[in-house]
């Protein structure tokens, strides 16, 4: 899903940091002159995409986790005691 300009409604490629608001580059320049106090906005989807993996990474490990966890449980139920000795 692209965002839109604010001003133009044409395809954004700037957005304010922690704002909602995006610009095209054409009124981003008329608007702020300086580029560089703007975020890309496709540099901030990559951060978001590498969010995304870094957390989907840590449930996948943290479900592994548990089934070995409730498997470990499973087959402690099924030794005897006299296993022990």
């Amino acid at each position: 899903m692209t965002k839109k300009c604010i001003i133009c409604n044409h395809e954004a490629m700037y957005r304010v940091k922690d704002s909602p608001d995006f610009y095209c580059k054409e009124c981003a320049e008329e608007n702020f002159g300086d580029l560089n106090l703007l975020m890309r906005v496709e540099e901030e989807a990559q951060k978001l995409k590498e969010v995304v993996k870094q957390r989907m990474r840590g449930n996948l490990d943290k479900e592994d986790s548990e089934q070995e966890t409730e498997e470990t449980k499973h087959q402690n139920k099924k030794r005897k005691p006299e296993d022990d000795v």
